[in-house]
């Protein structure tokens, strides 16, 4: 016999053997069953006992509701009825406080997003209300700017605003000819400027020190009339390198009283 052989054959032995015990165990534990039967049937007097078995062992639970140990000293799996409805009455209530914070959340979590869309929603509108509000504005500038223009437009017509060539001593004289556009008569006219050299950079006055100079024109200028031909400042600057009249603001005053003044970013829309 080889090894296997007699390993395989040593295996089926023990595998017998093993059944054999199982069964005069089996057995054992039914005629004991049967003689417990038979001593209940002989004693009705005493209290009927509840059993069950559990991993092929007998355990008992008295009415008295005592859990007793089974024989081999083992603590029994069963457990008095209250104990059993207590677990599973702290189980449902811990379920319902799941069940409750879980509700809870989503009702927050709502509230919070109703809340976000709600803020978002007003920032939208503020922003919404802040762009008419900007555009209106610009609207009201542009307006306005065009209403300045015009009135510009119809105060007077500059023609001609030059220097003389320098005399002997370096004087330079100042020209203004100019035409009253509109419907009033100029009372007085007061203009302002400078004198600049060939490179177009200001010079000042080697007499006076001084850079701006001005004149003033006296009325009545009647509407549609021209002024300015024939006319001068003598002298107004004395510098040779003095070429041209740079105008800086004019300010007319009419016979009802009224008055316009022009500054340097609008003069351009007199000439």
């Amino acid at each position: 016999m080889t090894e296997d052989e007699k390993k395989e054959f040593e295996e089926f032995l023990e595998w017998k053997a093993e059944k054999k015990r199982k069964e005069e165990e089996n057995k054992a534990k039914q005629e004991e069953a049967e003689r417990q039967v038979k001593v209940n049937a002989q004693m009705p007097q005493v209290e009927e006992e509840k059993s069950m078995e559990f991993d092929n062992k007998q355990v008992s639970y008295s009415s008295n509701n005592k859990i007793e140990s089974n024989n081999t000293g083992e603590i029994p799996t069963t457990f008095p009825l209250a104990f059993v409805l207590l677990i599973s009455l702290i189980i449902f209530l811990f379920c319902i406080c799941i069940l409750k914070d879980c509700s809870d959340n989503n009702q927050t979590s709502s509230y919070k997003t109703e809340s976000t869309s709600s803020s978002e929603a007003d920032k939208e509108r503020l922003d919404s209300l802040a762009a008419i509000d900007a555009a209106e504005t610009k609207r009201q500038d542009s307006l306005k700017r065009a209403k300045r223009i015009d009135l510009l437009k119809n105060t007077i017509k500059i023609k001609k605003a030059y220097l003389s060539s320098p005399n002997s001593a370096g004087g330079v004289d100042a020209h203004l000819v100019w035409k009253n556009v509109s419907n009033k008569t100029i009372k007085y006219l007061t203009w302002s400027g400078y004198p600049i050299n060939a490179v177009g950079d200001p010079v000042s006055c080697e007499v006076r020190g001084t850079i701006e100079g001005g004149g003033t024109v006296t009325g009545p200028i009647k509407p549609g009339a021209t002024d300015g031909y024939g006319t001068y400042w003598d002298c107004l600057w004395y510098n040779y390198s003095a070429k041209k009249l740079v105008l800086t603001d004019i300010y007319i005053e009419y016979m009802d009283g009224s008055s316009i003044h022009i500054n340097s970013n609008e003069l351009k829309y007199v000439r």
